[in-house]
């Protein structure tokens, strides 16, 4: 039985971590009894036939006597260099050439005659560039402290009499000259560590046998776990104190074979060759992996159950130079003398390339178009500057580990940091003179959080370190969570008392959500534990089918509709059949890039250019190409009209100009990168004003001249103002009112949750209410036409069935199919949903505007809709084309008259900028175009408020209810068919197409459940909780930030220079970036944390640990952009991944099993 613990991790350039491995069969432990390995235990032992290497997890590697000059490897194992000067007393050093970490070893005392053994402790370890961790010890090689470069300090207590260690504490004048205790430790009568204490003062509990094996556990929360061992120490058992994760294993040492039973029964075979690796794999439904092994334990080959093999190509050092794929393509990377990589060449040929300087710091990285980032350290290794491609310098002041404390951007803004003891950051100077303050306990978990504006959000954990509570800034109450076994989440009761239940099997999977209604949503697995089936709240069953290699080959919704899926040799899905006939088909380039997708109404293509960014995206032959810049932003768009877009940024990545044909835009940024003006062509300008929390609280439209007789006060001639507004918000940063010139004064009431209750404006009002499941309950307000749902709603789960005079059919699949509307004068006005097996909205009767069809591409983005007579004869239709998730042109032929709009949009946003509309005559090929263009300001959340036209008057702009209806006396969606971010209003439902899904403004709901299930939130069916404050683009979750992989401010902070001498705990991930686009909060949905992520990488197989360290808000002080580092360790579960972690990531197909833990391709559904 293997047991790992971390007791210190000081982040750094060359972090100070001390750790601990309890392993039933090594007996060699000292400072936390005998069956512990210890950092603080690591040594050399030496005799006349060489040395042993005893490591921190507990392995023992075995050298030859070193020859003085020379270094030697181990026998067997890690290739790791031991070497000695010769010179007596000399510290004798192992390397680890990967990481260039160099433990070294001495002691204080000289050999005797009579020692058979002579042991040297570990002394230090140190890096290329000389930073180094210290182990101060006695005479008799106890530790007593342990020091790094930076001047930090733990101090090491131990027992008098036994050595053993009792306690570990920081140095840290805020608490006194006795610092801050991390970790206290006690032992039972025998010596054997018993008791682990945290910062809560509760022990960690541990019992043992007579031969010094774990006999079980006890958390801080009174959970249990017990063990059963063989005469040979190999664990044959196990089960919780509720039964969880019981198992029993047996050994046939005969045929290398350890058979594993779980919980439920279901075994897996695990077979070892005579080295005792592993070779061979077999799950509970029989399917067998099989890999391939050199002598020192690194990988050759995989294969998996169908015979797909992945091949490894080693070179001298043992380091990976070509990786041949099942579908036969190969990477290859090439290294330097000192084993550092310097080229990786993708299968398209494509060459990424890296340059060290003689310590092994990065010095540039090329990519394959010949873009070179530098970067600049100063005598101790830390980063002080990086250069982009095109010449833009950040420069950072460093703390002694080598993390920033000062950011200088190439416009000279300066963000200052300030870090506690632990290297956490306590305090952000912002360059706007604004401050954030936040506290965080011993174990390194966010306490409190005081933002610029006074505003402060705090956090509460129990013993073992689950949030328990989660209070918002000024909020009235706060989310509570409750945990049972293994510290999964056992429920959740939101500030307005709802109350949500989570279920698991003896597995630790999640099997059940109990909602405050008492319906359950419920996950069925096989025996391998992959999902089978899913229930949801409304009794909608979605099931699943997989390859016998656990890929996803078929999925049945509720209605009984499939699709099934084929695959080529790399995994990839390459056809999706429908069984109504209806075939997908998918072609990739050699590097795994989508390169044609064909289904039934359409044919997308796309190429690439040499580093890997799309460069042209044709739909059905309708064409948008881009351009980049050295550093991948696009500067330049053309789209199927001939439409050409430029943009230019300055030096920080911030857009500077968009120019058209038809008009241009440029932008102002004060220094912390918040948009201070735009300026609207020559004809007008738009300034904002932000608050100290960096929200948005006033926008002024100003006409560059004001006409004669203008009214609005000012001098013939001088700038006139033609709209204004100004925004309040209450401490949580809810939006609660607008002061606008045009409309008047809006007065938000909100729920305890957020919710908006009622608007209060100047001529109107709005009422409403909502259930305890977030369903829509009472609609009223004054838009036309709105009144046949307005009243009393009813549901059936999250379905809506009646609103007023409205009544709603559903089918199996919980998509509507009918609505029916009661008129006053007793007429039933009846419109009819026809949807396919992909819950794509196909076709639309409707009793005023006909029918009406619609066609969508691969990739579910709508490419036409149009009407459709009762001969067959097709009017009024309009061409969709897309730019990514957003929509670049649509183009509509009526009456003879070509009209085109074309839009663009704020970079890595779904908030538009501007919209062209532009028309000639279809029947002259010489017929001029005529352009007109407008500039769009937007609201808090991107939602367009106003088009400005090219005189600087405002040509149209919005007025709705809170959920989007069209208000009387505001302009129609001719001019702007845009709504909420991602919405497109169609005038012939009265539904607005938000890519993934519907949406229905009547009751602020979909008409098709969320395709991500219950992920994104507890009600599949509703709109945002707050259309003021948060948005869903793709009709699948509130709006996310964009993330983006960058661990160049922390350079080797979690790399593996944190490694242990295997070289894998805590080393930086091999993509994060790839890690980051597959992550999902730490934690069920039930207790998400929103500074740390979980990802995973399926080419490179990691499970990567991720934490936000940067992050930017936008007007509504909501979180737009995310920076992240990341770490991969040896083993999961862990301190960052618990189980719970791993049995979500194993229901969203992430990874098979809990077990394995094979990372799993993307699923593609055609």
């Amino acid at each position: 039985m293997l047991m790992q613990e971390t007791d210190v991790d000081l982040p750094g350039l060359l972090p100070t971590v001390l750790r601990r491995t309890h392993l039933s069969t090594y007996p060699y432990g000292r400072s936390f009894g005998q069956s512990w390995a210890s950092t603080l235990d690591e040594r050399l032992e030496l005799d006349d036939e060489g040395a042993v290497f005893a490591t921190e997890d507990g392995m023992l590697l075995f050298y030859p006597v070193p020859t003085p000059g020379t270094a030697v490897l181990p026998l067997e194992g890690p290739r790791l260099l031991l070497d000695w000067d010769g010179a007596p007393g000399a510290p004798v050093r192992i390397t680890d050439q990967g990481s260039g970490i160099t433990r070294h070893f001495a002691s204080r005392r000289r050999p005797t005659a009579a020692d058979e053994a002579f042991t040297l402790p570990l002394a230090a370890i140190t890096d290329r560039n000389g930073l180094r961790v210290d182990f101060d010890r006695d005479d008799d090689g106890t530790p007593v402290a342990v020091r790094d470069s930076a001047g930090r300090h733990v101090y090491v207590d131990t027992d008098n009499d036994s050595g053993r260690v009792t306690a570990l504490r920081l140095h840290n004048p805020e608490d006194g000259p006795d610092g801050t205790t991390l970790k206290r430790f006690g032992y039972d009568s025998d010596g054997n560590l018993a008791e682990i204490h945290n910062s809560s003062g509760l022990p960690r509990k541990l019992t043992y046998d007579a031969r010094g094996r774990i006999t079980s556990w006890t958390d801080r929360n009174a959970y249990s776990y017990r063990f059963e061992y063989d005469a040979l120490d190999r664990c044959t058992g196990g089960t919780g104190s509720d039964g969880s994760l019981a198992s029993s294993i047996t050994y046939d040492t005969e045929s290398r074979e350890t058979r594993y039973t779980d919980a439920l029964g279901h075994t897996t075979t695990y077979h070892y060759n005579e080295l005792l690796q592993l070779t061979a794999e077999t799950d509970p439904l029989g399917h067998r992996t099989s890999t391939e092994w050199d002598r020192y334990g690194r990988m050759l080959s995989r294969t998996d159950e169908l015979g797909r093999t992945t091949r490894f190509t080693l070179g001298t050092h043992g380091e990976p130079v070509r990786m041949d794929r099942p579908d036969g393509t190969r990477i290859e990377v090439e290294y330097d003398a000192d084993a550092r990589p310097v080229a990786v060449t993708q299968p398209d040929g494509s060459r990424w390339e890296c340059a060290y300087d003689d310590r092994g710091n990065l010095l540039t990285s090329t990519d394959p178009l010949g873009a070179v980032t530098s970067y600049a350290y100063d005598e101790r290794g830390h980063r002080i500057a990086e250069t982009d491609a095109l010449g833009n310098t950040f420069r950072y002041d460093t703390d002694g580990t080598g993390m920033p404390v000062r950011v200088v951007d190439p416009r000279g803004s300066v963000v200052t940091v300030h870090r506690d003891a632990y290297g956490r950051v306590v305090r952000i100077d912002d360059p706007v003179g604004g401050t954030v303050r936040q506290s965080w306990n011993p174990e390194g978990l966010l306490l409190w959080l005081e933002r610029a504006d006074g505003g402060r959000e705090s956090w509460s954990y129990d013993a073992e370190g689950n949030l328990t509570e989660h209070r918002e800034p000024g909020g009235p109450a706060a989310t509570v969570f409750e945990y049972g076994a293994f510290d999964l989440p056992r429920a959740r009761t939101d500030p307005d008392g709802t109350r949500y239940v989570f279920t698991h099997d003896a597995e630790l999977r999640l099997t059940a959500v109990t909602n405050p209604r008492g319906f359950q949503w419920r996950y069925d697995y096989d025996a391998a534990g992959n999902l089978l089936s899913e229930t949801d709240f409304d009794g909608r069953t979605l099931t699943y089918a997989y390859d016998p290699a656990g890929r996803a080959i078929k999925r049945s919704n509720g209605t009984g509709q499939s699709v099934r899926l084929t695959r080529d040799i790399a995994g990839r899905v390459v056809t999706a059949q429908t069984d109504s006939g209806t075939v997908t088909e998918l072609r990739y380039d050699v590097s795994g890039r989508m390169t044609e997708a064909v289904n039934a109404d359409s044919r997308v293509t796309y190429a690439y250019d040499g580093a890997g960014r799309v460069v042209a995206e044709a739909v059905d032959g309708r064409t948008v190409t881009s351009g980049y810049d050295l550093l991948g932003r696009r500067i330049r768009r053309t789209t199927p009209s001939g439409a050409v877009s430029q943009w230019s940024y300055d030096s920080v990545g911030l857009p500077v100009s968009l120019v058209t044909a038809a008009g241009e835009l440029t932008f102002a940024h004060d220094a912390a990168g918040r948009e201070t003006t735009r300026a609207l062509g020559g004809a007008a300008t738009l300034t904002q004003a932000w608050d100290s929390g960096h929200r948005l609280v006033e926008q002024v439209v100003q006409a560059a001249t004001a006409g004669v007789g203008s009214g609005d006060g000012s001098a013939s001639g001088g700038p006139a103002v033609r709209q204004a507004r100004a925004y309040a918000y209450r401490a949580d940063g809810h939006l609660t009112a607008i002061a606008d010139r045009l409309s008047g004064t809006r007065r938000f009431d909100l729920d305890r949750v957020g919710r908006v209750t009622r608007v209060s404006a100047d001529t109107w009002t709005e009422s409403y209410a909502y259930d305890d499941l977030g369903n829509l309950t009472v609609a009223e307000h004054p838009a036309p036409g709105g009144d046949d749902a307005q009243g009393p709603a009813r549901h059936s789960g999250t379905k809506v069935t009646s609103a007023g005079r409205t009544s709603y059919e559903h089918d199996a699949q919980g998509r509507v199919t009918r609505v029916i509307r009661r008129t006053l004068s007793g007429l039933r006005r009846v419109w009819t949903y026809v949807w396919d097996a992909d819950d794509h909205l196909t076709e639309a009767t409707t009793p005023e505007n006909g029918v009406w069809r619609y066609r969508y591409d691969v990739l579910g983005r709508r490419t036409s809709k149009a009407r459709v007579h009762e001969d067959g004869s097709v009017t009024d239709e309009t061409f969709f084309t897309w730019d990514a998730a957003n929509l670049a042109e649509q183009q509509t032929l009526r009456d003879g008259v070509v009209e085109t709009d074309t839009w663009d949009w704020e970079p890595g946003t779904h908030r538009a900028a501007a919209q062209v509309r532009s028309r000639w005559r279809a029947d002259d090929d010489q017929a001029s175009v005529n352009r007109r263009f407008y500039a769009i300001v937007t609201d808090l959340v991107g939602t367009p408020s106003e088009l400005i036209g090219e005189d600087g008057e405002i040509a149209w702009r919005s007025a709705t209810t809170l959920w989007g209806r069209p208000l009387p006396g505001g302009d129609d969606g001719d001019l702007c068919p845009l709504s909420f971010p991602g919405q497109y209003r169609d005038p012939e439902t009265g539904l607005h197409y938000n890519l993934s899904r519907y949406y229905d403004p009547d009751n602020a709901s979909y008409l098709s459940p969320d395709p991500l299930g219950l992920e994104p939130a507890p009600n599949h069916h509703a709109y945002v909780d707050n259309p003021l404050r948060w948005s869903d683009p793709l009709g699948l979750e509130g709006d996310e930030p964009v993330r983006i992989y960058d661990d160049s401010e922390y350079d080797k902070h979690g790399s593996s220079s944190s490694a242990s001498a295997k070289g894998e705990i805590g080393r930086a991930p091999s993509n994060g970036q790839a890690a980051l686009d597959r992550s999902i909060t730490r934690g069920d949905t039930a207790a998400a944390d929103d500074f740390r992520r979980v990802g995973v990488d399926h080419v490179n197989n990691e499970i990567v640990v991720l934490d936000r360290h940067k992050y930017f808000t936008d007007e509504n002080g909501k979180i737009v952009k995310e920076i992240y580092h990341g770490h991969v360790q040896a083993s999961y579960p862990s301190s960052a991944v618990k189980e719970n972690v791993l049995a979500k990531l194993v229901r969203l197909k992430m990874i098979n099993n809990k077990k394995k833990q094979k990372v799993l391709p993307p699923p593609c559904d055609g």
